[in-house]
């Protein structure tokens, strides 16, 4: 007996059956209440979504013989010669492999012939940004003047291929992509439906892994199906995916929150030993960080992020005494490496890349000194302070270095922290070369360095920051830093 895959097993029938797309199930089953049927529909969206199935359910219920309402009956002839694929009223077209103005023509010539069984003939062009520019033109044509018992439904994922000439004539529907918790119910639906028992939460990985597509995940379930048997388990979905076990991805992440790099490089080197690959350990982080994110930004678990109870519990408790901001540093670098892991020696960059995460998180620790060095800083500006010799008797020279020492007994924590870094004065300008990650400690006590400056020099000073090593930064630029510096950005 010929094996139907469960993608196909399970395609929907009626509007009702269709997941994820309300606003266009809704729009579509008063369309035929109020007998509202335009001659051309845009469905776009991305793949795996129900774009197809919706065609081909709007096919069955125009040409019901017995629709009443807005949905086709299921039992009537047409409706069973539909569902089995051999109605002649339903023309499907490829048009990534039939897409040129010869098979176009060959359609177009059948459109002023009436259906043979049906009510309407229905032409669905799949993939219909792939016809060629003829064949658009040639479409386009019988678009402006249709016969009365036609009806066309271009499907595409990629609407800004169709020209506007085609679209302006057709009524546009948008797809979205399923929501993991849908495409999880869906599945867990499907297996209570055919006696296959699983694991608490093994779904999630599919629907993570499928991206928005119930296609895709009904593909994978089956392919987890054909593994594991008649019980999905948790090894069972990760080794058939490729997953990295969040025991591991949770433990890299934890070794760069508490400092221990030796034990987060170990766990990277043992996971590539047990047969993970880079990019899976990098995906794996990149999905743990997003959703640390999401549920320190809304300090709960919001609907749309589907995890496990036990998981909320590990990530809640990582996330603890974490800023949202360390996390989305941490992850905005990673999504900004990705090429690095593309190059000759991925296992170098993604040990390269462990080690920056690292790097960015003890940022945290930076700031905390600072905080504190400057709260003894503010103590002392307000304690007095015995008489000692003015700066200007110490004859310090009016230049960078001189304001550097004159700063370090006003500002401490400031001065010293001038004193590792590269300044100069350019006219009316102190300049400090600094990296990206001190510029905020700088600019923080931005109004006292220049009030210092002015006190100083005796004149107006601007204070700018470049980034060390790039000396070529334009005067519009350093403007633009003055102004952040006096309005606090």
């Amino acid at each position: 007996m010929t094996y139907t895959v469960i993608a196909r097993r399970w395609r929907p029938k009626t509007f009702d059956d269709v997941i994820g797309q309300p606003h266009i199930v809704t729009t579509m089953k008063n369309s035929l209440k109020f007998g509202r049927i335009a001659h051309a529909y845009l469905f776009t969206g991305p793949r795996g979504v129900g774009k197809t199935s919706m065609a081909r359910i709007l096919a069955k219920a125009v040409n019901c013989l017995n629709r009443t309402s807005d949905e086709p009956c299921g039992t009537c002839g047409n409706c069973i010669a539909i569902d089995k694929g051999g109605f002649p009223d339903i023309i499907e077209i490829d048009a990534a492999s039939t897409g040129r103005i010869d098979e176009m023509r060959a359609m177009l010539d059948t459109v002023r012939y009436m259906p043979m069984k049906g009510i309407y003939k229905v032409y669905i062009l799949d993939e219909s940004h792939m016809l060629t520019a003829q064949a658009k033109d040639a479409f386009l044509k019988t678009l402006e003047e249709p016969p009365g018992h036609n009806i066309f439904v271009l499907a595409t994922t990629e609407a800004h291929k169709i020209p506007y000439t085609i679209m302006s004539r057709c009524q546009r529907f948008d797809f979205r992509r399923i929501s993991e918790a849908e495409i999880a119910r869906q599945l867990k639906r499907i297996c209570d439906e055919e006696s296959i028992s699983y694991d608490d939460g093994v779904f999630s990985y599919i629907a993570i892994e499928a991206d928005g597509s119930l296609r895709d995940a009904e593909s994978i379930l089956d392919q987890v199906i054909a593994f594991s048997g008649n019980h999905i388990g948790y090894k069972d979905v990760l080794s058939t995916i490729g997953i990295v076990e969040n025991e591991i991805l949770f433990n890299i992440l934890r070794s760069i929150l508490d400092g221990n790099l030796k034990m987060g490089l170990e766990i990277i080197e043992n996971s590539l030993n047990e047969g993970y690959d880079v990019h899976q350990i990098y995906r794996g982080l990149i999905s743990v960080l997003r959703n640390m994110m999401i549920l320190k930004v809304c300090e709960e678990r919001p609907t749309f992020l589907y995890i496990g109870e036990e998981e909320h519990e590990r990530l809640s408790d990582m996330i603890k005494g974490v800023e949202y901001y360390e996390i989305q540093n941490m992850l905005n670098y990673m999504l900004r490496a990705e090429d690095l892991l593309k190059g000759l020696f991925p296992k170098v960059a993604l040990e390269i890349l462990y080690i920056n995460l690292y790097n960015i998180s003890k940022l945290r620790d930076i700031e905390k000194l600072i905080d504190s060095a400057e709260k003894q800083d503010f103590q002392k500006e307000d304690e007095p302070s015995p008489p000692r010799e003015a700066p200007e008797a110490k004859r310090l020279d009016r230049d960078a270095k001189g304001f550097v020492e004159y700063l370090k007994a006003k500002m401490p924590s400031v001065g010293n922290m001038l004193d590792n870094h590269e300044v100069k004065t350019d006219g009316d300008t102190f300049v400090v070369m600094a990296d990206r990650q001190s510029h905020a400690l700088f600019r923080h006590r931005g109004e006292d360095i220049k009030k210092h400056l002015t006190d100083f020099f005796g004149k107006s000073m601007m204070f700018v920051l470049r980034d060390a090593g790039d000396t070529k930064k334009n005067t519009l630029d350093e403007y633009v830093r003055e102004a952040e510096t006096l309005f606090n950005l």
